[in-house]
């Protein structure tokens, strides 16, 4: 039974349209963990699989807006959704 979680989402910015081409990570989470990244699609979505239960600091980064952190807690295979703002800097 596969135990990891997931953690999706979509990236806007201040006016709620999505920001495409940003980059997703795990700035931090339980235990070690492969550095993990990812880029929104057009749509502004992304998902990250999360290897193991715990919490985790998604950092997003996108030019010409500040880093924004999202911090998520996970149980063993669960999948969650988040939506994160950034604000143009």
């Amino acid at each position: 039974m596969n135990r990891n979680g997931l953690i999706s989402g979509t990236v806007v910015d201040e006016g709620g349209r999505a920001l495409g081409g940003a980059r997703v990570y795990f700035a931090s989470g339980p235990g070690s963990f492969p550095d993990m990244a990812g880029l929104t699609g057009e749509d502004g979505s992304f998902a990250l699989a999360a290897p193991a239960a715990g919490t985790y600091e998604v950092e997003v980064q996108a030019d010409g807006f500040v880093r924004a952190k999202k911090s998520v807690t996970l149980k063993a295979g669960e999948k969650r959704k988040v939506r994160v703002e950034l604000r143009k800097a």
